[in-house]
């Protein structure tokens, strides 16, 4: 009796955190540690910052509940192999601090993979905290939009970071010959806004809700429009192209072939819109030489790499010879996992992820969500780099090859 009584309230308490870690995933409220290495040229870089933030340790509590699991998972041959390779990339890293940090981030998201692949999630809760999620951060977006700063109060407990537009470096837009700051929510930038949400959004438009049909059209249209608000470009093509590619997949199976037209004519046409809007420029110039960069960072590290998380110490040896550019990785997540663990070990743990996925080929799930991985992922770093969008990757690819997820 005792034993049943300790279960329940066990069970109750994990749902509870499941619950609180996937409406807060969006966020980033924690603490800096900022160490000697986290400076270049004295400059202080996030990236190289030690940061315990509240997800961080929300994600902790689901391990140790669900020890046994990553436990199970962590007798495969193959994953201790892996994990042995990064864990001895470390001592050819610049930086053997900042390897250290990196390496626990991955085995903190596997670790979440293996929960989210294996675990009974009841499904209005996992879509509560979703919707929760989404509409959150669609109102600080948008009260970030209309008054064009940061708003902080109870905002900041969510992570919100201080700007307003007279801050360098700040995202900005250019609509009809005005300047307007693009909305960050709880995000580093405005990209990383627009990528987690468009991932959420392809992942709930290939699950079959019918049960749930408000739930689904709630958070389509709550995360369509933090998409779209952002003004990123290229989370709005992928936003289109998921759209098209969804259309072909369920036109025929479809019992109401206009509904799916019509909402797909006009998400689209919002989407041409909103691309219409201008925004910086030179961000391709600044993309061309971030990745020439990186290709010279490759030459001249190709077998170790730089290490783990040591992307922006190394590149900082590189010379720009066209123009100084603020601290940040290559914006493309494949040159930056070659350039941190070199192209052996790189290249392997590509062909073992596409092994592990390829019998997913079919499933619409996967589909639409590598899609977005892959297009947005070419053109920025966020997937590897980014709190939210990382933990992201483990929750929801785990969700996709979960049976019972995928059944519905």
């Amino acid at each position: 009796m005792r034993k049943t009584i300790l279960k329940k309230i066990n069970l109750d308490f994990f749902n509870i955190i499941l619950l609180l870690f996937i409406t807060l995933l969006p966020t980033q409220f924690g603490k800096h540690f900022f160490l000697n290495f986290s400076y270049i040229n004295g400059v202080r870089v996030d990236y190289l910052t030690y940061v315990l933030y509240t997800t961080d340790v929300l994600a902790l509590t689901l391990i140790y509940i669900k020890r046994a699991l990553i436990i199970d998972f962590f007798k495969n041959k193959t994953v201790v192999f892996v994990f042995f390779l990064f864990f001895l990339s470390m001592f050819f890293s610049i930086s053997p601090e900042v390897a250290l940090f990196k390496f626990w981030k991955i085995f903190e998201v596997t670790s979440l993979f293996v929960i989210f692949s294996k675990i009974k999630i009841k499904e209005n809760l996992l879509f509560l905290g979703i919707f929760l999620s989404c509409l959150i951060e669609l109102i600080v977006a948008i009260s970030q939009f209309v008054y064009q700063h940061s708003i902080q109060g109870f905002f900041y407990l969510l992570g919100e970071r201080y700007f307003n537009s007279s801050m360098p470096g700040i995202a900005k837009i250019v609509i009809e010959g005005n300047n307007f700051i693009r909305p960050y929510g709880t995000f580093s930038h405005p990209n990383s806004l627009a990528g987690y949400f468009l991932l959420i959004y392809a992942f709930i438009l290939a699950t079959n809700l019918n049960k749930k049909l408000l739930f689904k059209n709630l958070i389509l249209l709550t995360s369509s429009l933090l998409i779209f608000i952002s003004f990123s470009k290229t989370a709005i093509i992928a936003y289109l192209a998921v759209n098209i590619i969804y259309l072909f997949m369920k036109f025929k199976k479809s019992e109401c072939k206009v509904c799916v037209l019509s909402r797909t004519f006009i998400f689209s046409l919002a989407s041409i819109f909103f691309l219409y809007a201008k925004s910086d420029p030179l961000s391709l110039l600044k993309r061309g030489v971030l990745f020439k960069n990186s290709i010279d960072m490759l030459l001249k590290y190709p077998i170790t790499g730089v290490g783990l998380g040591n992307y922006l110490i190394g590149q900082a040896h590189i010379k720009n010879s066209v123009f100084s550019l603020p601290v940040q990785p290559v914006h493309n997540i494949f040159m930056l996992f070659l350039c941190e663990v070199g192209i052996f070990l790189g290249f392997g743990i590509m062909y073992l992820l596409f092994k592990n996925f390829y019998k997913y080929k079919k499933s619409s799930l996967f589909i639409l969500c590598f899609i977005v991985f892959f297009l947005t992922g070419f053109f920025d770093h966020y997937w590897l780099t980014l709190q939210q969008n990382f933990l992201l990757l483990g929750v929801l690819f785990g969700l996709i090859t979960n049976p019972r997820v995928a059944s519905l």
